[in-house]
């Protein structure tokens, strides 16, 4: 277990980090801007990472991570409402995180994390009907092409809602996306 120090500067480190992430692209970001914003020294910054990119990556990892949780909880495949749930979830775990979805989607790499958790919901949508032997339409293909289609379609929904302030309320947005999926 963490001591309260190591947690407290871990937390400024990333605070600082996502602070200077709104101000400029992630390969302009030094180690030494980090430590002089967040009052400590180099040599504390690399107790807690290697460099920019092994922060970047801890935090992109931990919501994969979490996000991996949520769906494994909701179960979306044993019912309808399980889905409903795990959407529900992804909502308002965003807007939860949202400074971090904000920045996170504004970044110039070409594999940022929308396209990841693309991939990632992709994978599992495909694996889990594949599993257990409940294709989506007795059609590998077809299934190829709808679980991409309905996985980009729901993260080209949150990315909108993301890049446009969030001004309709998650609830909305929960609904909005219940509703097309049940079409499916």
């Amino acid at each position: 277990m963490k001591d309260r120090r190591f947690i407290k500067t871990e937390q400024a480190i990333r605070e600082t980090f996502l602070n200077l992430l709104k101000e400029k692209s992630l390969n302009k970001i030094t180690v030494s801007q980090i430590s002089i914003s967040a009052n400590l020294g180099r040599g504390t910054f690399y107790l807690h990472y290697k460099d920019i990119y092994d922060l970047y990556n801890t935090i992109e990892n931990e919501i994969y991570t979490e996000l991996g949780e949520l769906f494994e909880k909701s179960n979306p495949y044993a019912n309808e409402t399980n889905l409903m749930d795990l959407i529900n979830n992804i909502i308002d775990y965003i807007s939860e995180h949202s400074n971090i979805f904000e920045i996170f989607i504004r970044l110039e790499f070409k594999e940022n994390l929308l396209f990841k958790l693309k991939n990632y919901f992709f994978d599992k949508i495909l694996h889990e009907s594949i599993v257990l032997s409940r294709p989506i339409n007795n059609n590998i293909d077809y299934d190829v092409v709808e679980a991409n289609f309905i996985v980009s379609g729901v993260v080209g929904v949150i990315e909108h809602w993301l890049n446009n302030g969030m001004i309709i309320p998650k609830e909305d947005i929960s609904i909005m996306l219940q509703k097309i999926l049940n079409k499916f």
